[in-house]
């Protein structure tokens, strides 16, 4: 009937689970008397896809619940999760591939629940957050989609939302090992604990966590999507920094923003093309909102002229945008927003060089640049003086050279690092905690070679993991305490997925 095939963390979208969903569909139409079949059904291949010792049926349970679309309950919720914590103990591309499947169902079942009942679930959002720390770029895609439709189901102008998720949020109990503990009986029974205490430090806010993807081709799309609809002055205590919240958000946007002018605006209303900028006159209308909220009336009024389409050109922008930007924040800030800047541009998808040139440009001619950290500026843009960017790059560098004014105390933003709310922290340092960056994402055939010597300044115990494994480690420590708060789904935990432990790297 069709061919015996299994996902892969890179292919999802299998012509064999699609012929499956039909012939469920055709069952389900034709066996119309029993009115409790889609639920029954639903009960029981939901049980297989996470008891079942065989991979590729487990892998078919998954294909025929996401088919038959049964009503969500709390409780198979969270067992999914549990399942995707067992699978992070043995991640090999097999069980990459599982894990896929895993975040689909997921991806139903919110689409399937009530808007007003998803706040029911704070473990789904936790969950998302615990997993954007992973470094396998197409699970980290697979997360976001699903935090998308999750906030799409939440009002975050409501107060309640707020307080519901703060309530429920992952975090250390007074007595760290105490709290260790509990977290290894319940969670990791029959495996070993990441090393180093445990503990999570001060939660930095999901928008961090999403501004990474920004730097992979990979995810940058998804990344953008999820950037915009967290474009909101609410929830701060959840979404990041009061201080710096606002300016790394229209930082990262700015470049997609531009990106959208630079099109050929005189395509039909129906083109992909159009539809985009629609997307970024909505995106702009909520930067204003925020803005507004903050008293930058003039800020706001710029994104408000985009809105409208008012502003056609890049330059028109940026010219606009770059002194009050540079007035608000800078140069207190200019070290945090010109490195996720040069980032971009070194990482990030190769059609938003030019307009994050400019972007460079635009800012170096209304603040001062700290002599320390011009090197490496120089460093990155120089690379680009014999492209076809030549003239971009030869103008950000001769800017550079005209703003470069030494600046008492300053940090280069490479070396020192500089995190969200303007602390230091160690570029690429690996830290067991709730605030981790996790390294840049990595593709999952890749990543046993993308490990790289860390710097200087961790930990003995810290220093000998690669930025690959404290991603791993990151990920199940927060997952395994998002779960250990919850009281639903609670099973023996070795039943679940069991063939993970005995799985071989295939």
């Amino acid at each position: 009937m069709w061919e015996n095939e299994d996902p892969t963390i890179t292919r999802t979208d299998l012509p064999s689970a699609a012929l499956l969903s039909a012939l469920v569909q055709s069952m389900v139409d034709a066996i119309f008397f029993q009115g409790d079949l889609r639920e029954t059904w639903g009960t029981e291949t939901l049980k297989w896809a996470m008891e079942c010792t065989s991979r590729h049926l487990a892998c078919r349970s998954h294909q025929i619940y996401r088919a038959l679309r049964p009503s969500v309950t709390s409780d198979a919720c969270v067992s999914l999760l549990r399942c995707l914590h067992r699978c992070l103990s043995n991640p090999i591309p097999p069980v990459l591939g599982f894990i896929m499947e895993i975040l689909l169902t997921l991806q139903v079942m919110v689409e399937n629940m009530e808007s007003e009942k998803v706040i029911l679930y704070p473990q789904l959002f936790w969950g998302c957050v615990a997993m954007m720390h992973t470094d396998f770029v197409h699970v980290y895609c697979q997360v976001l989609k699903l935090f998308s439709r999750i906030i799409d189901r939440l009002s975050f102008r409501d107060k309640t939302t707020e307080n519901v998720l703060l309530s429920s949020m992952p975090r250390d109990e007074a007595n760290p090992r105490n709290d260790l503990g509990d977290f290894q009986r319940t969670e990791s029974r029959g495996y070993e604990m990441p090393p180093s205490s445990g503990t999570l430090p001060k939660f930095e806010g999901v928008q961090p966590l999403v501004l990474k993807g920004l730097m992979s081709t990979v995810s940058h799309d998804v990344s953008i999507e999820v950037l915009s609809r967290i474009t909101v002055p609410s929830c701060g205590s959840i979404f990041g920094d009061a201080e710096t919240r606002l300016l790394m958000n229209i930082t990262s946007l700015l470049p997609w923003l531009c990106l959208q002018l630079s099109h050929d605006q005189t395509v039909g209303p129906a083109s992909p093309l159009q539809q985009q900028y629609q997307k970024a006159c909505s995106v702009a209308t909520n930067i204003s909102i925020w803005c507004r909220a903050k008293s930058l009336d003039e800020l706001a009024t710029v994104f408000v002229a985009y809105s409208r389409g008012e502003i056609k050109r890049v330059d028109n922008l940026l010219s606009c945008v770059s002194p009050l930007l540079c007035n608000k924040w800078f140069p207190k800030y200019s070290a945090l927003a010109f490195g996720h800047l040069l980032r971009l541009l070194e990482k990030g998808p190769v059609e938003y060089q030019r307009v994050i040139l400019l972007i460079l440009k635009a800012l170096l001619q209304h603040t001062p640049m700290d002599a320390s950290q011009s090197p490496h500026m120089y460093t990155i843009v120089s690379q680009l003086v014999e492209s076809t960017l030549c003239w971009e790059a030869l103008s950000v560098l001769e800017a550079l050279l005209q703003s470069c004014n030494p600046l008492p105390g300053g940090t280069h933003p490479q070396d020192s690092g500089i995190s969200e709310n303007g602390s230091e922290e160690k570029t690429l340092m690996p830290q067991a905690s709730f605030k981790a960056r996790s390294g840049p994402l990595q593709y999952a055939m890749m990543a046993a070679t993308m490990s790289q010597a860390l710097q200087q300044g961790g930990g003995p115990t810290e220093t000998a993991l690669a930025p690959r494994e404290v991603a791993l480690q990151n990920t199940r420590l927060i997952l395994g305490r998002v779960l250990d708060n919850c009281a639903l789904g609670r099973r023996d935990y070795r039943r679940l997925v069991p063939f993970v432990t005995t799985i071989g790297n295939m």
